[in-house]
């Protein structure tokens, strides 16, 4: 199993990071690489998540397979079957013998017409700079590798650091990394030279990723589950970070900060058996105002301000809101991107991971083994803790406090979120059930908040911009005139809630 950190840098700062104290009075040794990457016409490997190369080292042709594994908080883990071959190409019976029994990718090598349809789709050609380093009592190999992808007359650069885990515990590589954020401006990486390559065969665009399926087993432990959930959350985070950073593409912030939200959700949700320390809190903290200002304008661009324009005489009574609204979407999504390539970002992805491999068992909460203690029975008192705050806080709600409203929406997402975190572990009609109603409180409780969270960026923009304060106050009053003609059902939100299963 190939374990190693991957980080981006500018080509400007290759110089600091030779200068680096970690690295003072070290050996280096450098080499050219040229390897080529090997699928078939329709990416059958691609679709069975694993990456063929055969490469020159040192005038040594190396083929390498790797498969599996997982790329979390730019930790990546692979199955890795290396071995020489005799010419620039795989020689599919010497990997059969690396891979020995393992049925599954056994059984992908032997696909039908696999071996007559391979052929090379791209290649990375790279200058490679490595240092052998004593980190802690760890054995870290450090990589900085220079150059290119090529396909087709095709370019992407290549510029990064590799550190990878040669023996000891997988936590030493961000506290490496960390160090050398000191005086390196990073970018963690989940994204390999493979992937980076099947993007020019591709030729897709940065997409939009929703949170990746995730399964527990039904006797995981609390331990098992808090791992594999804040991991899936992180996951969906670094999914959507180049969407949010190289594009505007709205959906991508949004499904970005779901991600934030979940995490942060998620956090609480263990932080009587594993709190989290103060500094990582407030920084998701940050993250999140960050990328929900950038929503929010988004949100009132996109749709809240359409509701005015399909409004008798609501066009002419906007003239140029909609370019002022537009303005402060693109400045928002400039200040999401620019945090997302900040070094505070960067610092608080390599914390989380360090917290998440190493410290976080020193916060077990006393009386609660999370290594012994049932994830169900853990998930069954949660749901029944939040169940009690639901519903009280529904019984809470009055048309006349928003707050008390919000209040409500927020338990309603802390209970879908722990319940879609846990729900492999539920079966039935009363799972779905409980999920339908809290989307359905979110949705209708949601509707309102948008018009409460409109009026108050409307109020902002009529202090910045006064030549348009008329068109603002028209806008405004409009919304406000909606949200008293077309409030929230709050009877039929707390009636839908009462009648849900308890846990």
């Amino acid at each position: 199993m190939e374990v190693e950190l991957k980080l981006l840098l500018a080509p400007e700062d290759n110089q600091t990071l030779r200068q680096h104290p970690l690295l003072a009075g070290l050996a280096t040794r450098s080499q050219q690489l040229l390897a080529h990457y090997f699928d078939t016409p329709d990416l059958h490997l691609l679709r069975h998540g694993a990456g063929l190369r055969v490469r020159q080292e040192d005038g040594v042709w190396v083929q390498t397979m790797k498969a599996g594994g997982s790329a979390q908080s730019g930790l990546h883990q692979r199955n890795e079957w290396e071995g020489p071959v005799s010419r620039p190409w795989p020689q599919l019976g010497k990997l059969r013998k690396l891979i020995g029994e393992d049925a599954h990718w056994r059984k992908v090598l032997a696909a039908q017409q696999f071996k007559p349809r391979l052929e090379a789709l791209f290649a990375v050609i790279v200058e490679r700079e490595i240092w052998q380093l004593d980190f802690a009592g760890s054995q870290i190999e450090l990589v900085l590798d220079c150059g290119h992808i090529e396909r087709h007359g095709q370019q992407l650069p290549i510029n990064e650091i590799e550190l990878e885990l040669k023996q000891g515990k997988p936590e030493h590589l961000f506290a490496l990394a960390l160090q050398l954020l000191e005086r390196l401006p990073l970018q963690l990486s989940n994204t390999n030279k493979a992937q980076r390559g099947y993007s020019l065969c591709r030729q897709t665009g940065t997409q939009a990723s929703h949170a990746r399926p995730l399964t527990l087993a039904t006797d995981a432990t609390l331990a098992e589950a808090r791992h594999a959930i804040l991991f899936n959350c992180l996951q969906q985070v670094q999914d959507n970070e180049q969407a949010v950073i190289h594009t505007d593409h709205a959906e991508a912030l949004h499904q970005m900060r779901v991600g934030v939200r979940r995490l942060r959700s998620a956090l609480k949700l263990f932080r009587g058996v594993s709190p989290c320390p103060q500094q990582i809190r407030d920084d998701w903290r940050w993250l999140a105002q960050v990328l929900g200002h950038a929503r929010d304008w988004e949100v009132l661009g996109s749709a809240t301000l359409a509701r005015v324009q399909a409004s008798p005489g609501g066009p002419g009574g906007l003239h140029d809101l909609p370019a002022l609204v537009q303005e402060q979407v693109v400045a928002q999504r400039q200040q999401a991107a620019l945090a997302l390539q900040s070094p505070r970002y960067t610092r608080l992805l390599l914390q989380m991971g360090y917290w998440l491999l190493a410290g976080s068992a020193a916060g077990t909460g006393p009386g609660l083994d999370t290594d012994s203690t049932s994830a169900a029975d853990f998930s069954r008192h949660t749901m029944q803790r939040l169940h009690k705050t639901l519903l009280k806080r529904a019984r809470r709600m009055n048309d006349t406090d928003a707050a008390s409203l919000h209040r409500t929406r927020i338990a309603a997402k802390q209970a879908r979120y722990a319940l879609e975190f846990f729900r492999t572990l539920y079966r039935g009609k009363a799972l779905r059930k409980y999920l339908a109603t809290l989307e359905a409180t979110q949705e209708a409780l949601g509707r309102h908040n948008d018009l409460v969270v409109a009026d108050h960026l409307l109020q902002q923009l009529g202090k910045e911009q006064k030549a348009a304060a008329a068109h603002i106050a028209f806008a405004r009053g409009y919304l406000r005139a909606l949200q008293q003609e077309q409030p929230a059902d709050l009877q039929a939100v707390r009636a839908g809630l009462r009648d849900l299963p308890s846990f």
